[in-house]
C-alpha cells in the first residue's frame, strides 16, 4: 500500500470555465404581463415570436444546464430559490449544442 501523498490526491470537479455554456433570454411583454425565457435557438426564436410577438429583450445569460438557467431566471426576477421536480434530472449542456448556437447567433436576426 503506498503512502498518503497530498500532492497525488485530488478530486475533479466540473469547473464552468471547462463546461459549454448556452445563452438564455428573457423576452417580456408588458401589455400581457407575460415573459418567456428559452435558449437561444431557431425554434426557441420562432415559439417566442408565434406565442408573444410583442415582446421586447429584457435580460440575457448564459448557463451551463437547465437548472442553472432555471434558477438564473429566479435570481434575476427576484423570485427566491428555484426547485426542481424531485424526478427531474439535471442536463448539463454540450460542445455541440454550443456550436450550433454560435452558428446559429453569426446569421441570427430578431428584432
Amino acid at each position: 500500500m503506498s503512502a498518503f501523498h497530498p500532492l497525488r490526491t485530488f478530486v475533479i470537479v466540473p469547473s464552468l470555465a471547462t463546461m459549454a455554456l448556452l445563452i438564455y433570454e428573457i423576452w417580456r411583454d408588458e401589455a400581457d404581463e407575460e415573459q418567456f425565457l428559452a435558449e437561444v435557438t431557431p425554434q426557441g426564436d420562432k415559439v417566442r415570436a408565434a406565442t408573444l410577438p410583442q415582446a421586447v429583450l429584457v435580460h440575457s445569460f448564459a448557463a451551463a444546464s437547465d437548472f442553472q438557467a432555471f434558477q438564473k431566471n429566479y435570481d434575476w426576477n427576484g423570485w427566491g430559490q428555484w426547485k426542481p421536480e424531485t424526478d427531474w434530472t439535471e442536463r448539463y449542456f454540450t460542445d455541440a449544442e454550443a456550436e450550433a448556437q454560435r452558428r446559429y447567433l453569426a446569421e441570427r436576426n430578431v428584432r
